[in-house]
C-alpha cells in the first residue's frame, strides 16, 4: 500500500534457562573479606560447599584470605558473619572456610570437571570490585580444559607450580577470585583463581576444576591441612647453568636436562637414600626431567 509501520514488540517477563540457573545459584555463592589489625585488607568471592546442620563451609582462594587476621562472610541475604579459616593451601592457591548459620543454606551440587567440554556455556559469580557489586554474573564459554599455567609462589622470579586449570572467556575481575564457576546444570565445575591482566589480552580467565578442588578441600576439612610427601631437596634446572657453572659442579657440559640438586635436608628420606648436593636427577619415574617444579608436581601427585 506505501504505507510504511514499525512494529515494535516488548517482552516485559521473560525467563530462559540461563535465568533459573542463575536465581537458583546466586544464594550459593557469597563475599569474603579480609581483615589486617581490624582494617580491610581485600575482597574476594567464595562457594558455598557443604552445609552440616548449620555450619557451613565456604571454599574460596588462599591469595584471598593470606595474611588475615580476621575473615568475614557476606551471604546472599545480606548477613555477614566472621568466619573461621579450618586451612589453607598456597601450592592449589585454595582454602576452607567455616561459618555457623541460623538460617538455611544451599550447598552447590559439584559437577564433573572431566566431562566438561571446550565451547560449553558457563556462568561466573562473583564480588567484582568489593561487595558492592555482590552477586554480579558474566557468562561465557570454556576456552580450554586442562591448561597448565605456571605460577611463582614466592615471587623470586621462578616458577614453583603449574596449576592445572580450565580457561574460561567469562568475564572475571578482581573480587571474582574464590568465587564459582558453573555450568548450565548449576553444577559447580571449577573455583575462579586467575587471569591474564594485560592491554593486549582480553577473555583470558581460569579456574581450577572442581575435580582438582574437591581432594584438597577434603583433606583441609579433615587435617586443616594438605598432607604431602616429602623428598627433602632444593634444586635448580641444569638448562639454566652456564657452562663455566657447570664445569665447576662437574656436571657434564652437553647435559641440558635434569634437576641439579642444591641442598639436601638432614634426615630427609633423599638423605637417607643417599642423595647429595650436586647429584644431578635425570628422570623421575621414567620421566625426563626439565623444572624442579616438575619433580615437586609428581612427588606431590
Amino acid at each position: 500500500s506505501g504505507e510504511v509501520k514499525t512494529i515494535r514488540e516488548v517482552v516485559t517477563q521473560f525467563n530462559t534457562n540461563v535465568t533459573q540457573v542463575v536465581k537458583d545459584s546466586v544464594g550459593k555463592v557469597v563475599g569474603v573479606s579480609n581483615y589486617y589489625r581490624d582494617a580491610l585488607a581485600s575482597t574476594g568471592s567464595g562457594a558455598i560447599y557443604l552445609n552440616e546442620n548449620g555450619s557451613v563451609y565456604v571454599v574460596t582462594n588462599n591469595h584471598v584470605i593470606e595474611d588475615a587476621t580476621r575473615i568475614t562472610v557476606t551471604f546472599a541475604n545480606g548477613e555477614t558473619l566472621d568466619a573461621e579459616l579450618v586451612g589453607a593451601d598456597v601450592f592449589t592457591d585454595l582454602a576452607l572456610l567455616k561459618v555457623t548459620v541460623d538460617f538455611n543454606i544451599t550447598p552447590f551440587t559439584l559437577g564433573d570437571s572431566a566431562l566438561t567440554n571446550v565451547g560449553e556455556y558457563v556462568l561466573a559469580i562473583g564480588s567484582p570490585l568489593g561487595l558492592e557489586f555482590s552477586g554480579s554474573v558474566t557468562m561465557g564459554i570454556i576456552s580450554g580444559v586442562d591448561r597448565i599455567v605456571p605460577v611463582d609462589l614466592d615471587d623470586d622470579g621462578e616458577d614453583d607450580w603449574d596449576s592445572l586449570v580450565l580457561q574460561t572467556d567469562a568475564a572475571i575481575n578482581p573480587g571474582n577470585s574464590g568465587g564459582p564457576l558453573i555450568n548450565l546444570a548449576g553444577e559447580l565445575i571449577g573455583i575462579t583463581s586467575m587471569k591474564i591482566a594485560d592491554s593486549s589480552v582480553e577473555g583470558m580467565g581460569f579456574a581450577i576444576p572442581i575435580n582438582e578442588v574437591a581432594p584438597i578441600i577434603e583433606q583441609l576439612k579433615a587435617n586443616g591441612k594438605v598432607i604431602r610427601p616429602l623428598l627433602g631437596i632444593t634444586g635448580v634446572s641444569v638448562e639454566t647453568l652456564t657452562t663455566s657453572q657447570k664445569s665447576y659442579y662437574g656436571i657434564q657440559l652437553d647435559l641440558d636436562n635434569g634437576i641439579m640438586v642444591v641442598d639436601v635436608s638432614a634426615g630427609s628420606p633423599a638423605a637417607k637414600a643417599g642423595l647429595k648436593s650436586h647429584d644431578v636427577i635425570v628422570s623421575f619415574d621414567g620421566k625426563t626431567m626439565t623444572s624442579f617444579k616438575q619433580i615437586r608436581r609428581l612427588i606431590y601427585g
